[in-house]
């Protein structure tokens, strides 16, 4: 299905690595591509109008943007969905927080996650539904493009490299996609290829690829290691992370995880002052897991910064606010779940903000304003909360309601 041809447009010129800055180093990147030294494909922001080359003008752009910073978050974009239909809505960032409901004509799966680059919304839509639609908010959230990832493959996550490649976590298959995320109209350029992961599975020989991360020319691809053949799918062995060199697309090496089941609703693999966070969840209701740090230098797993023995819980997502300060959604044994915050360098809960009975609370998200918004299920009372990150006050009287129960967040410029 496709509507219209899909732009190329940047949503931060000079930000290469798209982690909401320009840096200096970002900056020489584009001399050299506009000297001719150095191929645009090496940083595809710089080329704005996707016209092959970086000129003055775009240059100008990124010095603009390295003094003054990327376009601030306007709003949030969240799934929501009732598990039998799925649409979308949206939440301005400034009061009044002006909200677009859920609605029958905005449909996405039931069953979905939501990433963006250079501007535009992937949507992955993943069981039974096995494709990555692509919503443009310059153009209302119109659907441009909706290609199919193959019948059963359960896409999970979806990593950019450029606007021309990208590569899809498949949860039911052992190959790893890469895509060209700026397809065509009828999506025959869409899968450019695969990169087989099977000598990373567990014993059934699907590895359960889940989040991404994309860090200098490496993927890291989570491995949940999951038994397919298990009614509950338990964890067959401990997690792994594949690395992938995206400049050649071979699979060059795996780390091996300290836990069982790496699992969270994070937006794709956390990536923190040269470590990667993982959430490993183990079995559910069991307290065997905890969060994760991976030393990019070392390319090695540093065991549990913080267990669930030390939060009372699973982990199923968290936001890193410093060095002393981070939340996180909890599962707790006996059906309840709580959002709390808690320092990651002394493992201490420092507070409990919201409790819930059921398993109701599913996505947490910080902006860049310093606010939490937590995406509540809750039969009753489903909405969004929004709370201060600095102490985790409050911010909003009860939920907002967007028509339909949260499912994923996700901030827009």
């Amino acid at each position: 299905m496709l509507i219209l041809p899909l732009p190329a447009s940047a949503q931060c010129t000079g930000d290469c690595d798209r982690d909401g800055a320009v840096s200096i180093a970002e900056l020489l990147r584009g001399v050299t591509i506009s000297l001719g030294e150095t191929a645009t494909s090496v940083c595809e922001s710089f080329d704005g109008d996707d016209d092959g080359r970086v000129g003055v003008d775009e240059l100008v752009r990124g010095v603009t943007n390295a003094l003054g910073g990327c376009p601030p978050q306007t709003r949030a974009f969240i799934a929501t969905s009732s598990f039998q239909e799925g649409s979308y809505a949206v939440v301005g960032l400034d009061a009044p927080r002006p909200v677009t409901p859920s609605t029958a004509q905005r449909r996405i799966y039931r069953d979905s996650v939501v990433r963006s680059f250079d501007g535009l919304v992937y949507v992955v839509n993943r069981l039974f539904a096995d494709n990555i639609q692509v919503l443009d908010p310059a153009d209302g959230l119109r659907t441009h493009i909706q290609c199919s990832t193959g019948n059963g493959t359960n896409p999970h996550d979806i990593a950019f490299v450029s606007r021309h490649k990208a590569y899809v976590s498949l949860f039911e298959e052992h190959e790893l996609l890469i895509v060209n995320p700026s397809a065509r109209p009828d999506c025959a350029d869409f899968i450019l290829g695969r990169i087989d992961l099977s000598s990373l599975a567990d014993a059934d020989g699907i590895p359960d690829m889940d989040q991404m991360a994309i860090v200098g020319a490496r993927l890291y691809v989570a491995l949940q290691r999951l038994d397919i053949n298990s009614v509950l799918r338990l964890p067959a062995e401990n997690g792994a992370l594949a690395v992938v060199d995206t400049t050649t697309d071979q699979l060059v090496g795996a780390i091996e995880l300290s836990g069982e089941n790496p699992f969270g609703a994070t937006k794709g693999l956390t990536v923190r002052d040269g470590a990667i966070w993982v959430s490993e969840t183990g079995r559910f209701n069991v307290l065997d897991g905890g969060l994760e740090r991976i030393d990019l230098a070392s390319g090695r797993a540093t065991g549990f910064a913080v267990s669930e023995a030390d939060l009372g819980g699973d982990v199923t997502d968290f936001a890193i606010v410093s060095d002393h300060l981070a939340y996180a959604i909890l599962n707790r044994p006996g059906f309840t779940n709580a959002l709390i915050s808690f320092d990651p360098t002394t493992r201490q809960v420092l507070a409990t903000h919201h409790e819930s009975s059921g398993y109701t609370l599913f996505d947490l998200e910080l902006n860049d304003r310093g606010e939490l918004f937590l995406a509540d299920r809750s039969r009753r009372s489903s909405g969004l909360r929004i709370f201060r990150a600095a102490d985790g006050a409050p911010l909003t009287n009860g939920v907002i309601d967007l028509g339909l129960p949260p499912f994923e967040i996700l901030f827009l410029p």
